[in-house]
């Protein structure tokens, strides 16, 4: 009964937004599948530079507790994310050196797929690297002690031995921060509610499609909501079956 409080929102939009309140025109139009696209792009671009970046930092910190670091990978989830919008904005910005420094070398954060990927890395990397630090705190430490016994350096044991140890983690870690920044729109409805150049000029993050058509048509948000659930559906659906088969493999060699 808990667990049917979690989704009765989602079957809610599903059912209405493909039911009574079903808007053909919205459902499977260009512009809102090309703003899935959008969202489904950048935030899988963050989400693997997360995995870069951090992974060795959510290692550090299921080894060797650091309440100032954790304090400050918590930032960023507990503060409002139109202030990190504002806050991205601002380092591009000519008002400070930084900004100049960028603007003076042709990069631009506003309206930029730089600043879009920026946000959803800031907003959805405290949920990954909590979730890999729990991981590795799991972890039996047998292989890490007799990877010592060797004569290996810490990191040469995280990149030799734990890393290639990590790989359901990080497709359940990193599964987790793709919804979550698929699912960001407080900071990317400041830095990106549109970008320009590239395969997606013009195009809105789905988050921002949606509440613009929410705005304008509240059927239409309605149906192109439940679009959007249904993608995100196939993704957690798809990403459990190779979490799975990977397993599996892993036990057979």
């Amino acid at each position: 009964m808990l667990t049917l409080l979690l989704v009765i929102p989602v079957l809610f939009l599903l059912f209405y937004g493909y039911g009574p309140y079903f808007v053909g025109s919205t459902a499977f139009s260009r512009a809102l599948l090309s703003s899935i696209a959008l969202s489904f792009f950048s935030s899988s671009v963050a989400t693997v530079l997360i995995i870069i970046i951090f992974t060795p930092l959510a290692y550090y910190l299921a080894r060797h507790r650091n309440p100032l670091i954790e304090s400050l990978v918590d930032i960023p989830a507990s503060i409002p994310h139109p202030i990190v919008g504002i806050a991205v904005i601002f380092m591009g910005s000519p008002l400070n050196p930084l900004g100049r420094f960028l603007t003076s070398l042709g990069i631009n954060i506003y309206y930029s797929y730089l600043g879009l990927i920026l946000a959803l890395v800031i907003t959805s990397a405290p949920v990954y690297i909590r979730a890999m630090q729990n991981f590795y705190e799991s972890l039996p430490r047998s292989y890490e002690e007799f990877s010592w016994s060797l004569r290996y350096s810490e990191v040469s044991t995280f990149f030799r031995v734990i890393f290639p140890l990590s790989t359901g983690g990080i497709i359940s870690a990193g599964l987790t921060a793709i919804a979550r920044a698929i699912s960001e729109f407080g900071s990317v409805s400041i830095v990106a509610p549109f970008l320009s150049g590239w395969i997606f000029n013009g195009d809105s993050p789905a988050s921002v499609y949606i509440y613009n058509e929410y705005q304008t048509y509240f059927n239409a948000a309605i149906t192109a909501s439940a679009t959007l659930i249904i993608f995100s559906l196939l993704l957690v659906f798809s990403t459990r079956i190779v979490k799975i088969v990977l397993e599996k493999l892993r036990l057979l060699y």
